[in-house]
Parts: structure tokens; sequence; C-alpha cells
């Protein structure tokens, strides 16, 4: 792919007639090249059962997409949650088969895709430039903590880099003679391989197409010997990526991820280029100044390199751009630009994972700085030497210290890790519990937190019922049940007066005490005795007056209790509603519950849309408490008025825990039934009335 080798030799210098091998043993350099290896393959493998910490939602929701291609299944592309190409998804798969369906099947993954990113940027900078600048490159990634922490977490990023490395080596090494055929084939799989680990990788494709552009200016000669195999590379790999975005253009709903993220891109194409510049000043920072904010993947604000490898770094970076007529030093510098586009367009939020496309070639421009100046001595021992091994004596003492030390037992790392679902998966294996478990959590969607339960526990997983206890309660309808509520997600005083005299406490587990969620309580818990006594306190609503009230096919109303009315402006009241669940929605739609206070002119006056207990998980015979919060407004005029409620449905894809969702006449709510007849589209409770003082 680039011809010249750029060896950065004195210019009265000539190269040695005896290294005649591109490859020529050297036992010292070798040593070297071998010690780093080993060194990255320690980095990337120690503790890897324990830091990171737990799971974050995205390496949970992976588990199962990676079992069910152990299990035969053959997908071009997983749509839900979010979005995620496959490849790596079946580089899991066969660990699985090894190690079993495990979280650390994951992680040993990860770690195995970034061991071998290290060997394969040594051989792309050896061919490129030489074996020196190779060697300080090479080292800079594997003792990185950018290397290391990419290197460790279950996802499918990681794969980007090596596979694009990869189809950079192989064109590289084929212009060792004419290209051949399969040379340039098998750089055209690898590239077209690269669309299906990353949404990052879709920029790739970019850097040889400018360089093809770049060697048709300025390297004629060049060109008109490679564009054969050129072009035949980038067909294959055109090739290669097809069956994906046909896919795609049939499943346009498939990725939600790409609408979240290009809002800067379409504001240029508009006309307003403000949000693309601003998120690119942003991103630029994340070199040397301010770093990615995201916790899971960074120490909040930490740059990619630290004050001396910066200063290499920038200039390095100057080198280039004087020797930019050098394809060796064009294709880099394309490398890093291109690779670091997404950042740039969204952003240094999580941009250590967007802009990891860029990662083997970040490292070469520090390795220039030291190349550059290699003549320079100090004593007997040159200004490089010194230099570098400074730099990465630094390096890794940084990394070892903000990586294993810092990053890993930092409070928001543990909670982006789910540390307490972990425990509380790890508590459930050990009882071996059978009876069903009801569980307060923040994120009890399909999913978010089920999902790091059913990655460690497996198909050992007990039947669950998910809600978020700070507005809701589900009933499971079996007469024992364990109730696990976190300290941080418990129930709200209003359902736990229901459940007190129905639990008794089983365990308290502590986790540390600077935990955000710092404990959680298990209970036994007999839910039928409490709908027995919660039934007969609900109030039957005023339309139609009966219950229970068939309310769709899926649902019927139970009853309501209304809590805190006065009547003034400026105050707050509660309502609970009381459903219980007779059908499983449709698959593909996820239920809300709303409530409305109307005035005369039925014009809504206050309004709480939600669900604290997700529909995905309603098995018939569950119940659901649900706990609305509304406030009267200040300027709410004296007289008569009318809360209802009723129930909705949302496509698949929106969270149903809602608040303060505005009514969208699009949404269709399920119809209320009487004597299987369609009555209204919602349950008239009761009149109101507002008075003042």
């Amino acid at each position: 792919m680039i011809k010249s080798r750029a060896r950065l030799l004195p210019q009265n210098r000539k190269p040695n007639p005896k290294s005649a091998s591109h490859w020529s043993f050297d036992v010292g350099h070798w040593t070297l090249v071998i010690f780093i290896l080993l060194l990255a393959a320690a980095l990337r493998l120690y503790r890897l059962d324990s830091v990171p910490p737990g799971l974050t939602h995205d390496e949970a929701n992976y588990i199962p997409d990676a079992i069910s291609i152990v299990h035969g299944a053959r997908p071009l592309y997983f749509p839900v949650p979010q979005g995620k190409e496959a490849l790596y998804l079946y580089s899991v798969a066969p660990m699985m088969t090894i190690v079993g369906p495990t979280p650390f099947a994951l992680r040993l993954t990860s770690a195995f895709w970034g061991i071998l990113l290290v060997p394969l940027t040594y051989a792309w900078a050896r061919r490129a430039f030489d074996r020196p600048t190779a060697l300080w490159t090479v080292a800079g990634l594997a003792l990185s903590f950018w290397g290391v922490s990419t290197s460790r977490m279950g996802l499918r990023s990681i794969t980007l880099p090596v596979l694009f490395t990869a189809a950079v080596l192989v064109s590289r090494l084929a212009e060792r003679k004419q290209p051949t055929f399969a040379a340039s084939t098998l750089a055209g799989f690898l590239l077209g391989l690269t669309f299906y680990t990353y949404l990052a990788a879709r920029v790739m494709p970019a850097i040889p197409l400018l360089f093809g552009l770049y060697l048709f200016l300025l390297k004629r000669d060049h060109w008109r010997r490679r564009w054969r195999g050129w072009l035949a590379m980038l067909v294959v790999a055109a090739v290669v990526a097809a069956p994906l975005f046909i896919y795609l253009r049939a499943h346009p709903s498939a990725e939600i991820r790409v609408g979240q993220l290009d809002q800067p891109l379409r504001d240029l194409v508009s006309g307003d280029p403000g949000p693309l510049l601003r998120d690119a000043l942003q991103a630029l920072r994340v070199f040397s100044f301010q770093g990615d904010d995201f916790v899971p993947y960074n120490i909040p604000g930490r740059p990619l390199l630290d004050p001396l490898m910066s200063l290499l770094f920038y200039a390095g970076l100057v080198i280039a751009l004087l020797r930019w007529r050098d394809p060796a030093h064009a294709w880099a510098l394309l490398w890093l630009g291109v690779g670091f586009f997404p950042a740039l367009a969204t952003g240094s939020d999580a941009a250590n994972l967007r802009a990891i496309g860029a990662q083997p070639v970040l490292f070469l421009f520090p390795a220039l700085a030291l190349e550059n100046g290699r003549r320079a001595r100090v004593g007997r021992l040159r200004l490089s030497t010194l230099v570098g091994g400074g730099a990465l004596a630094l390096v890794i003492f940084t990394t070892g210290r903000d990586y294993f030390v810092r990053w890993a037992n930092d409070r928001d790392v543990r909670v982006h890790y789910h540390t307490n679902l972990m425990s509380i998966a790890e508590t459930v294996r050990e009882w071996e519990v059978d009876e069903p478990l009801a569980i307060s959590a923040f994120y009890p969607g399909q999913y978010r937190d089920p999902r790091i339960l059913e990655a460690v526990l497996g198909t050992e997983t007990p039947p669950a019922r998910w809600f978020d206890g700070r507005q809701a309660l589900l009933l499971p309808p079996s007469r024992a049940a364990s109730l696990i509520l976190p300290e941080a997600i418990p129930l709200d005083e209003t359902l736990w007066t229901f459940v007190e005299p129905h639990v008794t406490l089983r365990e308290r587990v502590t986790l540390r005490a600077d935990d955000f969620n710092p404990a959680f309580e298990i209970y036994r818990w007999s839910a039928q005795e409490t709908l027995s006594d919660l039934r007969p306190t609900m109030t039957v609503p005023s339309q139609p007056a009966r219950l229970p009230v068939d309310v769709g096919e899926e649902l019927s109303f139970q009853g309501y209790q209304l809590v805190g009315w006065t009547g003034e402006p400026g105050t707050e009241f509660s309502l609970l509603t009381l459903w219980q669940v007779e059908e499983r929605l449709p698959d593909d739609r996820d239920g809300v519950f709303f409530t409305q206070l109307l005035d005369g002119q039925n014009r809504v006056i206050a309004q709480r849309d939600q669900l604290g207990a997700p529909s995905w998980d309603w098995q018939p015979g569950d119940a659901v408490l649900q706990l609305h919060r509304l406030a009267l407004p200040a300027d709410a005029p004296p007289g008569q008025y009318t809360l209802i409620a009723g129930a909705y449905t949302v496509p698949d894809r929106v969270d149903a825990i809602l608040a303060g969702h505005a009514p969208d006449p699009s949404m269709p709510r399920l119809p209320v039934l009487v004597d299987g007849a369609a009555v209204s589209d919602h349950l008239l409770l009761q009149a109101m009335e507002v008075v003042r003082e």
C-alpha cells in the first residue's frame, strides 16, 4: 500500500549492506520485542476476572447474543438493544465453548484481541518505517492506559483496530514485489470485515481512498504500478461489506445508535457547522488536556497522553507534517485524522471508544520524535534512549496506578459496572434459591439490570420480577417469594406500608461503605397475602362502577387509592393504581400507565405517565401496584375536576419508564371493556374539587 519505507536515517548515513533482509535477526532488538509482547499480555490478563470490577449493561447484553451463536444462530447483525455488529460475538462464541458462557469468556476474548494488536502494530510500523520506530511505537501501545483499558472491556470496539491494522499490513507486505491478486484479495477481505466490528469502522475506508488520491496527485509512477491491486482490494472490501448494508437497508430501525450520534453531521449538512466545530474542538483536547469524561472507559478527564508523551507526540506530528510528501508519513497522518474523526464528530464523551480506529497509529508519532533525535547523545547514551526510556517508565507506572488502583476502585466505576447486582447474583447462587425473586432496580428494563443477573447466573437464574421500588411494586402470583431491596432503591414508604406486615428479613449484605449502593436486604415475602390485604382497600372507579375492569385483553384494573389530596392549588398528591396481568402484551409493544387531572373543558391540568414495573417482564397472574405523583398547579382555578387513568402501549424500543411524558394521540390506548365491549379509552376514577382558602 505504501512504497516508501522512510527509514529516517541521517542524510550522510547509508544502510548497512549486511542487513539486506528486512527482517534481519538482531538478538537485542528481538529480545526487547518479545519482552514488550509479554508485558502487553501481562497487563491485559492480570486480574482479568476482577478488573473491571463487574459488568456494564452493554457487556451483559453481549453474553446472550454470543450464547445464541454457540447454539447455532448466524446473524449478520444484532439489532437490539441499540444495534451492534456481530464479528466480535462470533469470536466470543468459541471462547465460551472452552471456558463456559460466562462474563470471563467475554473479557478473555477482548484481551486476546488486544494482545494480537500489539504484534500487528509492530509489523506494520516495521515495514512502513524501521525497527527502532516500530519498537517505540509498540511499546507505547502496549503500556498505555488507553491500550490496556480497551483490551480488558468486553466490547466489540477492540476488533476494529486489529482487523484494520491487519489489512494495512497485508497490503504493505504485498509491496515487496508486484502486487498479486491473492494479496489484494486478502487485504480487501480484511478491510471489508472491519465493517462487521464497530460503528466507527464506517469511516476507515476513507483512508485508502484518500491515500489513493494522494498517490494519483503526487506519486503518479507509484499509482500506475499499484492501481490495479488497489482497486481489487477496494472492490473485494465492498463485496464483503455488502451483506451488512443490504441488511441495514432492509431494516432501517435496527441502528438506533446512528440516529443518537449523527446530529452534528446533520446540522452541518443543513448549513450549521457550529455543533460539529464545538465537538471537534472539545475532542482535540483528549490528546493532552481534557480526556474522555465517561467513567466506564476512563478516569474522567484523563488525557490519552501524559505530558512527556504529549510533547513527543506533537514533535512527531510536526515531523510527519514536514515529510508529508513521503507516502509512509502521509498514510500515518491520514490514519490518525480519519481514525479520530468519529470522536471529532461527537465530542470527547466516550472518545476512548469512538476513536479506537486511530489507536495503533497514535503511538507512532512519539516514536518518530524519538527516532528522529537518535544522534543526540548525553555521554555515551543516546538522548532518545534516555527520553524514551523515561517516557515509557512513566507510562507503565501511571497505567498501573491509574487503571488497577485508581480507576478500578473508583466509586462511580463500581456503579457503572454494577457491583451491587453482581453481589446480588452471587448471593442468590450461594443460596440456590428456587422461589421467584422480586428485585427493585434503577433500570428494570429488559436490556438493562436484568441482563446483569442473567450474565452471572446463566441458566441457573430463578424466576425474577423486576421493578423500580421508588415508584411501583410487582407482586408475583407465587405465595412465597424473595424480595430484594438495595439500599439506594428502597420501596417508597407508601408501598412499604402494604409490604411490611408480610416480610421477614433473611439477610443483609454489606458492600463497601463508600459505595453509592452500599448494601442490599433480602426478605422472605408472602406476596399473595400482601395482595389479599391490598385489594379490599382499593376504591371502585366512578365509570365503570365495578371491579375488576378489563382494560384491553391484557390487563384488569383492580382499583385505586388517592393519597394526600387537599384540593389546594400548588400542593402535591399521589395516586395508587392496582392492575393485574391477564395476558402478556405483544412482543413489539411496551406498556405505560397514565393518570390525568382534567378541568371542566377536559384540558390536562396534571399528568403522570410511567410504569415502574416494565411490561417486558409481565407474566399472567402478576399484579402491579403503580404510584403516580402529581402536582396541582399553583394557578389552578377553583372548581370541579376529573381524575382519569388508563394504559397505552409504545414501540418496544422506547423506554417504558417515562416521567412527565406529554400526551401523544398516536399512542394507542388500551380500551376499557364492559362485557367484552369497548366503552372508553380511560377509566373515570372520581370527580375532584379544587378550593382556595
